[in-house]
């Protein structure tokens, strides 16, 4: 009976320590579970601050470039700019100022007027002194 109780008393250290050896491979196992929890959630969070710093830099351009492009909208609009519409019409307006200079040099040429005044005042002024000129000749043209 004695060496049943000690079988018995062997079997049950045997148990135990198998039973310590597995709970602290299962600890041991807990903490490797633990410590991959861990480093996945850190993952996750470097993502998310990832994630938010590129939406942010996203955002920085959108805004940047909507701010160019109201300056430039800005720019077109602007006081004072020419484009080529006004260019092609200040070009239109010195060509009919400078046929009306030489409509009056020809007329006073034509009509022997020795008063040389007129094409300077004609060339600044344009349909405006031509007209003027048109009045004082016929004008001229009754007093004769």
């Amino acid at each position: 009976m004695k060496h049943v109780t000690l079988v018995i008393a062997v079997m049950a250290m045997v148990l135990t320590a198998a039973a310590t050896t597995a709970a602290a491979q299962e600890d041991e196992g807990n903490v490797e579970l633990q410590k991959d929890l861990e480093r996945h959630e850190i993952e996750l969070e470097i993502q998310r601050l990832e994630d938010e710093a590129n939406f942010d830099r996203q955002q920085q351009e959108l805004d940047l470039e909507e701010h160019r492009l109201e300056i430039d909208r800005m720019r077109g609009h602007k006081p004072g700019h020419h484009d080529g519409g006004h260019g092609l019409f200040l070009l239109l307006i010195v060509i009919s100022h400078i046929l009306l200079t030489v409509w009056v040099f020809k007329d006073m040429n034509e009509k022997k007027i020795g008063r040389a005044l007129w094409v300077p005042i004609v060339l600044l002024t344009g349909v405006f002194g031509a007209i003027l000129y048109a009045i004082v000749r016929v004008a001229d043209t009754r007093a004769k």
